[in-house]
């Protein structure tokens, strides 16, 4: 059965900066970190509903924080301490994806570095690292995107499954937080074992890789039955164009769960379990790539 996704007319990417400092003049903080074209992306949108800014007192903030911790305890304890939180807010037509939400993000780390500050996505609820400053010239989805990562080992050893039982267990539950924000249905995949907790989060991630150019068109897509995973798909996802395996694309079934929810299974033919199917079916690298640096070559230079 096809899925029809429909994505909109425009999308909003929010980052939020917690500190207890005072911010100063934001769009110098942002302005003097970047050079070249970047740097003029950035002018151009400033003050604009592309790029707007805006400061609170954490005590009457529009973003409540307070359930969040940091990835160390010094994050958590600048959360607590903050006594602003500055918003940056980026309302997009969707043909200014994915590099809109990319330049928001930018000066939003630019001003968290600038004020010492903790910086917050909203629609994953992950504090990002700032530093290294990383690479702003380029986008790929590898960079903290998805919002989702791999559970704690064996459901914190609460799962007494054998560990070579494909089947054992379905500890693992995967959901995509982030795709929203390019006008995308956020993508899940449940129901696995904890032996393929990697691959499980490796399909998820070349799905999510394959569906993003549809953001940019607005409007109803009709997804194909079984949508076809490519070797180039994964490359993309981390920043690369070296092929990462040999043999064809990879089908995988999407069910439409929400209207903004589509989930992962196995192609209707594939005769077993998705834990049988994802053991069985998968490309090895799938099952073994953490993460990947990427291929500067890919530098994609910001316009408009």
């Amino acid at each position: 059965m096809r899925v029809t996704i429909t994505v909109p007319e425009e999308t909003t990417a929010d980052f939020v900066v917690a500190t207890d400092r005072n911010p100063g003049d934001l769009s110098t903080a942002i302005l003097r970190r970047f050079s070249g074209s970047f740097a003029a992306a950035l002018s151009e949108r400033l003050g604009s509903p592309r790029l707007s800014l805006a400061c609170h007192p954490a005590a009457s903030s529009p973003w409540d924080l307070s359930g969040l911790t940091g990835s160390d305890a010094d994050d958590t304890e600048r959360l607590r301490q903050a006594t602003q939180h500055i918003g940056v807010t980026s309302v997009l037509p969707a043909g200014d994806l994915p590099l809109g939400p990319h330049l928001a993000r930018a000066a939003a780390k630019a001003i968290a570095e600038s004020v010492c500050g903790v910086l917050i996505d909203p629609i994953s609820g992950q504090v990002l690292p700032v530093t290294p400053f990383g690479r702003f010239d380029e986008f790929a989805l590898a960079d903290d995107w998805l919002g989702t990562t791999l559970p704690p080992y064996r459901n914190s050893g609460r799962c007494t499954a054998d560990e070579d039982d494909i089947d054992g267990c379905t500890c693992v539950y995967l959901t995509t937080r982030g795709l929203c924000r390019f006008g995308l249905p956020e993508l899940q995949i449940t129901g696995v074992a904890c032996p393929h907790d990697l691959a499980a989060l490796n399909v998820l991630r070349t799905a999510a890789q394959r569906l993003l150019p549809l953001g940019r068109h607005a409007g109803e897509h009709v997804l194909p039955a079984e949508l076809l995973l490519t070797s180039a798909d994964f490359s993309a996802f981390w920043g690369n164009r070296d092929p990462m395996w040999d043999d064809g694309p990879l089908a995988v079934r999407l069910i439409e769960v929400t209207p903004h929810r589509l989930a992962i299974r196995p192609p209707a033919d594939f005769p077993g379990t998705l834990n049988e199917w994802l053991w069985d079916e998968l490309p090895p690298i799938l099952h073994e790539l953490l993460s990947c640096e990427p291929d500067h070559a890919l530098a994609s230079h910001p316009s408009g």
